[in-house]
């Protein structure tokens, strides 16, 4: 059971496309909408494959499409006693074998607020000519029924065709990295009760 808790927990290298055929269901109970950047995020997409794992992506209004969205809240959630440590050392481990085939591929652990949760923010580039900035706060909960590894993320994305494209990017990253990391330590988690 950890084991496939840990695979579960190996996040794709992007955010993987979704595709919703059934209706969008609040697996987590963390309500349809999210306030980030003062803006709102509505669920639009969710799973639920197995007994022990969910995963609810929300979107702004004017990223309606996933094929094109530029920003992106995650919330995820894993039933199992893996550590917060363990979850994001296997994502660390992922972007430094990543780095190895992919360029533009940079990490690094950010200063949590609470001890017993972990940040970390990583770029990376991928097919259709995508660049991507991820936040992940990995954090446990307690409940009443088990203990469970939750991912709170916050994903950017810009589509290049130039030079200029990626310089863009780049530099959004760095003006915003501060302010959005900041807000990635402070937003409350939603406390998750699976359904």
């Amino acid at each position: 059971m950890k084991k496939f808790a840990l695979l579960s927990v190996a996040i794709c290298t992007f955010v993987l496309l979704s595709f919703q055929t059934e209706p969008v269901i609040d697996y987590l109970s963390t309500g349809t909408t999210l306030v980030f950047e003062n803006q709102n995020y509505h669920l639009a997409w969710s799973s639920h494959p197995n007994d022990t794992y969910y995963k609810q992506e929300y979107l702004r209004q004017s990223d309606n499409k996933f094929e094109t969205y530029q920003k992106m809240l995650i919330v995820e959630t894993v039933k199992s006693d893996i550590s917060v440590d363990q979850a994001s050392n296997m994502k660390l481990n992922e972007m430094n074998a990543l780095k190895k085939s992919n360029p533009l591929v940079q990490f690094k652990i950010e200063k949590p607020i609470n001890d017993n949760e972990r940040v970390i923010s990583f770029m990376l580039s991928g097919g259709h000519n995508i660049l991507e900035w991820n936040l992940y706060r990995y954090q446990q909960q307690k409940n009443d029924k088990g203990t469970f590894l939750v991912l709170y993320a916050y994903s950017y994305r810009n589509y290049f065709t130039s030079k200029e494209d990626i310089v863009k990017f780049l530099e959004y990253v760095k003006t915003n990295n501060t302010k959005i990391t900041d807000l990635i330590n402070t937003v409350p988690i939603p406390k998750i009760q699976v359904k």
